[in-house]
């Protein structure tokens, strides 16, 4: 019978794996949940990203279908979170809210604009 792992008996366990170097070392990307408004028509966007300077530059050349008819925008919310889900969630509910509570978001300490 052909011995297991390398020349055993076929009882022994697996064998030790050193792990790379970085394999302790991870780092935590922010997610941003951003509001914009559009300086052509006052309507708002929502939305959510993990680099919102250079999604607010995609929006204003054009780059978003969806938002390339209502430029340019205006960056007037930002709030970061420590996970994806975290950010989509929050992006959701935003999706739901009225135009006065995106002013007051503006505002209030949640936003990091303000900071």
């Amino acid at each position: 019978m052909p011995p297991c792992h390398g020349g055993g008996r076929g009882f022994e366990s697996r064998p030790v794996r050193k792990s790379p170097a970085t394999a302790g070392l991870f780092v935590l990307m922010p997610f941003y949940v951003y509001i914009l408004k559009s300086l052509k028509d006052g309507t708002y966007y929502k939305g959510f990203s993990e680099n919102y300077s250079t999604r607010l530059a995609s929006h204003n050349s054009g780059k978003s279908r969806y938002t390339k008819d209502k430029m340019p925008w205006e960056l007037i919310f930002v709030e970061e979170f420590t996970s994806k889900s975290e950010a989509l969630s929050r992006e959701k509910k935003l999706k739901r809210c009225k135009a006065e509570y995106f002013e007051w978001l503006r505002t209030s300490e949640k936003n990091i604009l303000n900071k």
